[in-house]
This record gives structure tokens, sequence and C-alpha cells, in this order.
């Protein structure tokens, strides 16, 4: 047998990737000395007579096991690096031990002593103990890296201070911590004690369902993390007084965060967090909503974000998403126009590679814009401006053409435009006009709500300056006609495709409509050998 069999990890793995069958188990069991007791320990952790699966494959204790008995848990229990919750359909197949099991495995074996290895704990895996707030300080260990548990809706802020001091002591090595409020219940709103912003190692923060008006002083508490790299916040309902309005004090500085995670009610209670906070080295933020918010609080997020940001320097990813997208119709009037200046201090963060805003608006988009975005985000990645109605698009096909075969990296665009007219080609340093470079990365095209007649030649100038695109969308709530010339203009795209990569050599000849443009614009088309280079 191999050497790496002999490793316990791996060995592990190795029959965790089996155990569903116990057929397959036994057999492995029997494949040689080294492999048959931990495979047998897995088979039969327990003898056949202490235990029998009832309803709901729930494991029922038939009889006390014996001391050696548990011993067999033991062993294999110590290999165990992670206890999560198995989201999985397969799960339920599984037989599982339940709350008076557990407790009476766990009075008999501490869980440090059970699982001496154990990096991560969900604690809400474990049925019906799960609220034991004393059990899971047995847990802790300075092995330990990840841990989420749920905070009652009687607990006490005493508790939740012990706890959490608890957690310096015993789980200095923690990295990733995640708190939520019991589902269904209040919102969190006690204060984490500032010993959570004493954990040595932390760099990720999740605090679920959290009281906006205990936040202020959460941020103080964590503020003095040394490795806090990411933090999200699910953000609950408040009165509005404390919404969106600055405190009036010098900001707390997020010095070393990176990554922000915002789930809010509504944008005000997002805005009203970046007034209490700086974060300089900030490179995601991320932020999603239910409730539609008005242009004035759209503009004040994205000053809010850059003074927040400070130095424009770090920022590379920002994603606004209104979830409440499918209330729309129900209320149609929820939905502000957004003009191209409130986008624009955006424009002020040079390094963007993904710029989502989804449905956050009635995009107002102009060329201006647009031609300034391609100049500003030369390395975006990707692209979505989506507005929550449909509204006719001040973006130009050619202004279209431009930013996409300006940024050389764009994988993804979803941006409505105007594609009604035949597009006006670019001039080359000369002054003759020329078309656009091909851009081999832009991948998907999303038109969303874009007007389109088959006067644009869309087909011709898409599969000319996007050779590679594969995936080309547009809304169902289009007008039926819009959606018969968009259905042809993919047709005739991917004819003139595969017309491309299959005679990728052959003579092209420049299109009689695209003779007859220049011919109209110019006076002539001779001087205008140049566009040959592009086809």
């Amino acid at each position: 047998m191999h050497r790496a069999l002999l490793i316990d990890d791996i060995l592990h793995i190795i029959l965790h990737n089996v155990k569903s069958s116990t057929v397959d188990l036994r057999n492995l069991a029997l494949t040689c000395t080294a492999l048959s007791a931990p495979a047998l320990n897995m088979l039969w952790c327990l003898p056949q007579d202490t235990w029998e699966v009832g309803e709901h494959n729930v494991i029922k204790m038939l009889r006390e096991p014996q001391l050696a008995e548990w011993e067999r848990v033991r062993m294999n229990a110590s290999r165990t690096r992670r206890i999560v919750r198995n989201r999985s359909h397969t799960f339920f197949r599984f037989p599982r031990l339940r709350g008076p099991g557990l407790q009476r495995l766990f009075r008999l074996m501490p869980p440090a002593l059970l699982f001496p290895n154990l990096r991560a704990l969900n604690f809400d895996a474990l049925p019906e103990v799960g609220s034991n707030f004393v059990l899971l300080r047995q847990f802790f260990s300075p092995r330990l890296e990840e841990l989420s548990f749920n905070v009652p809706p009687d607990v006490t802020m005493h508790e939740v201070e012990q706890l959490f001091d608890a957690l310096r002591a015993e789980a200095a090595g923690l990295r990733q911590l995640s708190i939520k409020a019991n589902h269904g219940t209040s919102a969190l709103h006690c204060t984490l004690p500032q010993s959570v912003g004493k954990l040595p190692k932390l760099n990720r923060l999740v605090i679920d369902r959290i009281d906006t008006r205990s936040i202020v002083q959460n941020i103080t508490n964590i503020q003095h993390t040394r490795c806090l790299q990411t933090l999200t916040l699910t953000l609950c309902k408040t009165s509005r007084d404390v919404e969106g309005q600055p405190s009036g004090n010098t900001p707390l500085e997020l010095r070393t965060l990176k990554h922000l995670f915002l789930v809010g009610t509504n944008l005000r209670q997002c805005v009203f967090l970046l007034f209490q906070v700086t974060t300089p080295y900030l490179s995601t933020i991320d932020i999603s909503y239910h409730i539609p918010a008005t242009p004035m609080e759209i503009t004040a997020f994205i000053t809010c974000l850059s003074m927040s940001c400070q130095t424009f320097a770090f920022l590379e990813n920002i994603s606004v998403v209104d979830d409440s997208l499918y209330r729309t119709w129900q209320h149609p009037d929820s939905y502000g126009p957004l003009p191209s200046y409130i986008f624009r201090p955006l424009l002020e963060f040079r390094r963007l590679s993904t710029v989502n805003f989804v449905a956050v608006g009635n995009n107002c988009l102009d060329d201006g814009f647009i031609e300034d975005a391609g100049v500003a985000w030369p390395d975006i990645l990707e692209l979505r401006f989506i507005s929550a109605k449909p509204v006719p698009s001040e973006v130009t096909f050619t202004a279209m053409l431009s930013l996409a075969s300006r940024c050389r990296s764009l994988h993804s665009l979803h941006l409505a435009f105007d594609a009604t007219h035949l597009p006006t080609l670019p001039h080359a340093p000369d002054g003759n006009r020329e078309v656009w470079r091909a851009q081999t990365a832009l991948r998907e095209l999303h038109v969303g709500h874009s007007k389109v007649s088959e006067a644009a030649h869309v087909h011709f100038f898409l599969a000319m300056v996007f050779p590679n695109l594969a995936d080309f969308a547009w809304y169902d709530s289009l007008n039926p006609s819009d959606i018969t010339v968009w259905q042809e203009i993919v047709r005739l795209w991917k004819q003139e495709v595969n017309l491309r990569a299959t005679a990728p050599n052959r003579a092209v000849s420049l299109p009689d409509f695209l003779l007859e443009s220049l011919s109209e614009a110019e006076d002539g088309v001779g001087e205008h050998g140049n566009l040959l280079q592009g086809l």
C-alpha cells in the first residue's frame, strides 16, 4: 500500500467518500490491515444493539454503551475537522444523532476531548443543543479557526461578554466568526464586548440581524482588530431618525478592512453605516436591500463611499442590488430616474474591475458618461447598469461599441442602448474612418430593454468587434416587435460568426450598407481602405 494512505487525514477523506455505502465501506475494511481498523470504526461506531434508526432517520439509543464501546466513537471523532450544516438533500438519507443522544455523549466525553482536532464549528448543526451557551464554550480550543452560532432571544449581555472573554482566552486562533440572532426573533440589539476586537487573528466577521441602534458601538469595539479584512452585516429596520444621518463624531477607521458586505431593509441604513466609518483600503463593497431607494439616497450612498474610501486607490468591486425588483409592477412609481451625473463620482475609482447597479432605479445614462467610463475603467471585467423599469436609453450603439472595444478585459456587459441607427465609425489618427478593434474578452452581452432596428446592422458589428461572444440575452418584457428583431439579429450574428470561423482568410469586401453610409457622410469611399484591416 502506498505510504500516502498511512497519513490519517488522507485516509479519513477516503473513508468519508465511501461511507454512504455500507457495502463499499465493508469491502474497503477487508482490503488490508491498515484500512480495516479505521473503516470498522466508521462502519460500527457503536454496537448494533445499542441503537436503532427511528422516524426521520433519527438515531435512538437503546442502552447505555460501555466505556470500551464509546472509545470507538472517540477514535473516529478525533479525526473530525469540521462540524458544519449540511444543506445537501442527501443529508437526510443518513442516520442522525439528535439532542438526547448528543447530551449523553457530551456528558461522558466533553467536546474538547471528543474533537481535539476541530477547526470549524457551526453550532447550529448540532440539533437541539445549539442554544446551550455552556456547551458551546466546551468546544473552544486554540485550534478552532471558524465559529458560527446563534444568540438566543433571552440571552443577557453578561452572558455574551463571558462568551467573548472565553473566546479570547481559549480560542485565540479564531479567524472567522459568525454571530446570528435566532430566526424569527427580534434583531440582535446587544453590543459586542471590546474583547471581540482583541481576537489576534480574526480576519472575517459576520453579524446577522443587527439593530442599527447598536451598530456604532459595535463598530467602535471591532475597529481595534488587527487583521479584520471581511465584514458582513445584516441590518434590521429601525426608526427613521437614525437612518442615513451622520453622527457628528469623527468617523471610525477600519484600517485593515478590504471587503464590506451589507444587507439592509433599505439603502438608508447602509448610508448611515458608511457615515460612521472610513475604510482606506477597501477593495469590495457589496450592498443589497429590499425597499426601493430614491435618487437622493443613491446619491448619498455614492457620496459617502467617496468620503469613506478617501484615496480612491484600492476600490475594485462595487455591487448594489435592489432585491425588491419583483414588486416593480405593484409600485411602478417607486423608482426615480438616475441621470449620469449621479454616477460620475465613481469615475474617480480608477482600479474598478466590477461595477454592478441592479434595479436601484431607472438609469438615464448618456454617451458622455459611457465614453468617460471607458477611459476611467480600462481594466473593467464586469459592467452592469440594469434599470428597474423599461426606460428609453440615451446611450447610442456607437458609445456601447466604443466602451466595449476600449476595455480590453471586459467579459460581461449589461447595458441598454439605442441601436436604431447605423453606428458612427471612429476616426484613425490620420483622420480616416476605421472600424473598432476586435475585443476578444467579451463573452456575455445583455441588452436589457434596448431599442433596435434592422437599419443598424447590429449583427455585423457584433460579429466583427466581439468574435468570442457566447451569451446573448434581452428581457422578455421587451416590445414583441423588438424581440422579433433581436431574434433575427442573433440568427444573422451566428451566421456571420460561423462564416468568419470557417473561412478566416477569405477576401473581405466592405458591406454595401457601410459603403453607402461612408459615401453619404464623406462624399466618396476611395480613401477609406484602412477599414479592411479590421474585417
